[in-house]
């Protein structure tokens, strides 16, 4: 039987842990809600992306950890950057994690990016050019290179330069009313999809928890473009044969690299409605009815049919490539 305290996680479980630690610091010690997203495949471009609710704007996060120490308390570790595009709001934090307390040791350290070759020693050996050295003195007197960017792991959040919080328009909702298991077979569908059409640019994310009216956000890492989406589906078709979705106002908060999808899927005969609806969310403002706690979007099936929607219909098999489409040519939306 192993000793307390004598297990040592390997580098992915280390990582995972670490992400995870973070994320409740994140959580914790931010004065409102706080949107977070994870990756749904790993490019090495973003750990996370954050942004106050409904605000739009995001920071992203290369994370970097360490169980180990040298001597005199040293913080040392090497990493690679082969996709990184470095600019202003993606940032590096480096921390600690003390394997007999089970927990992360401040300081951490913060800095964006573009300050990479001022913090770190490039390493050259064996002709890289993408390894990097981070070595730090965790002691509040130090001066090393990266003395100035320690900040503690409770203040990560204040650090990030968030200054405004959206107003709240109504209490939060607790859980959702939509069935769990419904709302993710839209949502994993999607993924599968875009992860298909995907160049290798792109960075998909989920919203971790996933409450806060924004499904998933992909980034582009070259030119730091991003586009949010809600996924919203029906699969019940009732005698009128309408298409139905619901928007919580309380987390709908219209912005011009934001988009609405609504789906449909039709449960008896298991296939996919051909059309769909892609929105952007400003419009979806506009044109959706409701003054309540829920915005009400509703419209047949009958292609022939034509109304205010009929615009924004799209091919359903073509969704997640129009989105893709969205995303590069939100030249104005960039995170960075």
């Amino acid at each position: 039987m192993r000793q307390a305290g004598s297990w040592r996680p390997d580098g992915a479980q280390l990582g995972w842990i670490i992400e995870n630690r973070i994320d409740e610091a994140y959580v914790l010690s931010w004065p409102g809600q706080l949107e977070t997203y994870v990756p749904l495949h790993d490019t090495g471009g973003y750990d996370r992306a954050r942004a106050p609710l409904g605000s739009y704007d995001f920071r992203l996060d290369q994370i970097k950890g360490t169980a180990s120490t040298h001597q005199a308390n040293i913080v040392e570790l090497g990493f690679n950057t082969p996709a990184l595009h470095p600019r202003r709001h993606l940032d590096f934090t480096v921390v600690r994690f003390d394997l007999k307390i089970r927990d992360l040791v401040g300081p951490a350290w913060l800095f964006s990016s573009t300050r990479l070759a001022e913090v770190c020693t490039q390493d050259r050996s064996g002709g890289r050019t993408d390894r990097w050295l981070f070595v730090a003195n965790p002691s509040g007197l130090a001066r090393d290179r990266a003395a100035k960017y320690q900040v503690a792991v409770r203040e990560l959040a204040a650090a990030r330069g968030w200054s405004i919080l959206p107003p709240r328009k109504s209490p939060l909702p607790g859980v959702s009313t939509n069935p769990i298991e419904t709302g993710a077979f839209f949502e994993r569908d999607f993924d599968a999809g875009f992860l298909e059409a995907a160049s290798g640019d792109e960075v998909l994310m989920a919203a971790a928890p996933d409450n806060f009216g924004r499904h998933r956000v992909a980034f582009s890492k070259t030119t730091g473009r991003w586009a949010s989406i809600a996924i919203h589906g029906s699969a019940v078709t009732n005698a009128t044969h309408l298409i139905q979705a619901n928007i919580h106002t309380a987390t709908f908060f219209p912005h011009a690299g934001h988009y609405i999808l609504i789906e449909h899927y039709d449960r008896r005969r298991a296939e996919w409605h051909p059309w769909s609806y892609f929105i952007p969310s400003t419009d979806f403002a506009r044109l959706a009815s409701g003054t309540g706690a829920y915005l009400l979007f509703t419209t047949t099936l009958n292609p022939a049919h034509v109304n205010r929607w009929t615009p924004y219909r799209i091919p359903t098999s073509r969704a997640a490539f129009v989105f893709q489409s969205a995303l590069h040519a939100t030249a104005s939306h960039r995170a960075a």
